[in-house]
């Protein structure tokens, strides 16, 4: 059938053919040419493209930002004038110096969920710390003979000498209050609290930070947080244009009000976390614009054809013009799914993968 035939043919069915996702009906104009043109026409086969199975899904990008997780603080107990602190940005990691008073007696980082209240010797009650303490000389490799189990023994107190020798300090076997502050986890710093040549005593905040773990943090309009769940697996295309799978952690429960620039009340938010997989790291970008996209919903393995092979029909629904052996075609009614990239699902009776239906040439 000709070009000018077979669209003639559709128009007199009821069709509108959809350009994209949008319906445009086609109009019917005299050809120039004549015969000549005509027969040249007869001989020109539509453009097709082959029903696929494919897995759709429709997505939502959102905005967020790269941050880190958790708000930690660091609790002193030396008494005196702070002379040095760690550097905002560092990582404090088990063994690194936090901070120095008085040029000389400093604070060694140590990782437990205990915090350091009382000194530790030969003598001392069992506890949790003596736990954490022994715990952090064997990862340090100072821990040759010390069983971790909170009492303190002779290869304690070995232990312990070992560190102060390699640390410089006296080897007394004692760990006095203040020479050791204990940390939950690796703290990266972003606050010194108390700058160097200001005093400091027990009990002081001397620095904060927060975890080394890296999440994306956005905010959400509130009467929309139901596109996403704890526990949604999201795709985050970093700053580098990388793609990382991530994890919503965290979704706030209070909505916070805006305001535009005049000072007028915008759509309240609420903050969504989304922690990231380990592998996926971009420690100098912190704050850097980031793209999170949501799988609102998924169908996977189903017939699909490309978007511009739909037919809209004028009595409603849409239908697709396949392309049989012998080269004559015919309309097959269809329901329409999810639309993916340019593609469409579609399911009726008659089709089936591979199946040639027309397009737009």
């Amino acid at each position: 059938m000709s070009g000018n035939k077979r669209r003639l043919a559709l128009i007199g069915l009821g069709v509108i053919v959809v350009a994209g996702i949008g319906a445009v009906a086609i109009g019917i104009t005299d050809q120039p040419g004549g015969e000549a043109a005509a027969a040249a026409t007869a001989t020109t086969a539509p453009a097709t493209a082959a029903i696929e199975r494919r897995s759709l899904a429709v997505t939502e990008e959102l905005t967020g930002a790269l941050d880190y997780d958790g708000q930690l603080s660091l609790v002193g107990n030396l008494r005196g004038t702070v002379t040095r602190t760690a550097e905002i940005g560092s990582v404090l990691e088990a063994g690194d110096i936090a901070y120095e008073v008085d040029g000389k007696q400093r604070a060694t980082v140590m990782i437990g969920a205990r915090p350091a209240w009382r000194s530790l010797e030969s003598g001392v009650a069992n506890g949790a710390d003596i736990r954490q303490l022994e715990q952090n000389l064997k990862d340090l490799g100072y821990g040759a003979g010390v069983k971790v189990d909170g009492r303190w023994t002779d290869a304690t107190t070995k232990a312990v000498k070992r560190w102060q020798k390699a640390r410089g300090l006296t080897r007394d076997g004692v760990v006095e209050l203040g020479e050791v502050v204990f940390l939950t986890e690796p703290m990266r710093v972003t606050e010194r609290a108390v700058e160097p040549g200001f005093g400091s005593g027990p009990g002081s905040v001397v620095m904060k930070g927060t975890s080394t773990r890296q999440v994306v943090s956005l905010d959400l309009d509130a009467d929309r947080q139901d596109i996403v769940a704890v526990g949604d697996v999201v795709a985050v295309t970093m700053p580098d244009g990388s793609e990382v799978p991530g994890t919503v952690a965290e979704i706030g429960r209070v909505a916070t009000a805006t305001e535009d620039a005049f000072g007028q009340a915008g759509t309240p938010t609420v903050e969504v976390v989304v922690t990231l997989a380990e592998d996926a790291t971009a420690a100098d970008l912190d704050g850097a614009p980031v793209t999170v996209v949501v799988t609102r919903s998924e169908r996977p393995s189903v017939l699909a054809v490309p978007v511009n092979a739909l037919l809209a029909l004028l009595e409603g629904g849409y239908a697709v013009e396949v392309v049989d052996a012998d080269g004559s075609t015919r309309l097959l009614g269809v329901e329409v799914g999810v639309f993916d990239d340019g593609w469409v699902e579609v399911t009726g009776e008659g089709l089936d993968e591979g199946l040639p239906v027309v397009v737009p040439s």
